[in-house]
């Protein structure tokens, strides 16, 4: 998608402009919390069923078994954090800005992709060791790696687009500053 930096700035001013005539809403805890609840579970219920049924197979076995699940439980609990507080962030922008805002559409569908990159990274590699009957603590490790992976080019490719300013300016509003469209003009964006 090509976005120009004209783009960027009518949208930075839309945001503004919107921002200073609207209230910020606290979303309630379970709407916030409720995705990195999904994750959540899904990635431990996913984990046991590459770990298990090793019961059969030595202490060893057993012990890798519940590791990679705790592991798991670990990275996923970082995750349902880290989930938790961003949809908090989103939920709290007003309705306009969330369907009308490039920036806000852009990063949203980018974040989905890498989403949906990191689930089926995590599918496949789970569904091959299970097959290959490796340690399970392997799976729990890929887990982790593509996570990083996947968070380093994100960044990148987020970064891109030189979100500082629109992230300056949500501050500004969540702490309660005064936001004017004609400060935008003279700043280099």
């Amino acid at each position: 998608m090509m976005i120009t930096k004209k783009a960027i700035n009518d949208d930075i001013a839309f945001i503004v402009a919107t921002l200073k005539h609207k209230e910020v809403t606290i979303p309630s805890f379970f709407s916030c919390a409720g995705p990195g609840i999904i994750v959540l579970l899904g990635m431990v219920i996913w984990q046991i069923y590459v770990a298990f049924p090793i019961l059969h197979h030595n202490s060893m076995a057993r012990t890798d078994a519940y590791g990679s699940v705790g592991g798991t439980l670990f990275l996923g609990f970082m995750i349902f954090i880290t989930l938790t507080s961003m949809r908090g962030k989103y939920l709290s922008m007003p309705v306009e800005i969330r369907k009308n805002s490039l920036i806000v559409r852009l990063t949203k569908h980018k974040a989905m992709f890498y989403v949906g990159l990191w689930v089926v990274i995590n599918i496949v590699g789970g569904v091959c060791i299970k097959m290959s009957a490796l340690s399970p603590v392997i799976s729990c490790a890929v887990q982790l790696v593509a996570l990083v992976f996947i968070w380093f080019i994100a960044f990148v490719d987020l970064g891109r687009y030189d979100l500082a300013v629109f992230s300056s300016v949500i501050k500004a509003w969540r702490d309660g500053d005064k936001l004017d469209p004609e400060q935008l003009k003279g700043l280099d964006i």
